[in-house]
């Protein structure tokens, strides 16, 4: 699916479905279609779909899971481990730049871009 300021995305299962609804005409918070219409559908507060749509439109990835309320510690544990992105911390990074949301009308980013946004992010981790 093509999502707009995000450029092609994969996406399967419930997610898709719910983005594929949203942005076929859907309002959801006041920001219209694909992941910021999905996600607060899905239960992610507004400010996070933000932070998260704004992360894929610069190469990131966005893993979704829906699971029984019995695994949740488990899938937080799993997630502990890992690269897993801090949306706070993310905000605060791209409001240094001046991001204050995402903008669907922004193109996605070029290959170069993503390539120097993950670079970014790699000098960062432990």
């Amino acid at each position: 699916m093509a999502i707009l300021g995000v450029g092609p995305v994969v996406a399967a299962g419930w997610l898709a479905a719910t983005a594929a609804g949203a942005a076929a005409g859907a309002v959801a918070g006041g920001a219209a279609g694909g992941i910021i219409g999905a996600l607060p559908n899905s239960g992610v507060n507004e400010e996070d779909a933000h932070v998260y749509a704004e992360g894929v439109r610069r190469g990131g990835t966005l893993v979704t899971a829906r699971m029984d309320d019995s695994l949740a510690l488990q899938a937080e544990a799993i997630l502990q481990e890992r690269d897993r992105v801090d949306p706070a911390v993310r905000r605060s990074i791209y409001a240094e730049e001046g991001w204050s949301r995402f903008d669907e009308n922004a193109d996605p980013y070029t290959l170069d871009q993503v390539e120097r946004e993950r670079e970014r992010y790699r000098t960062m981790m432990p």
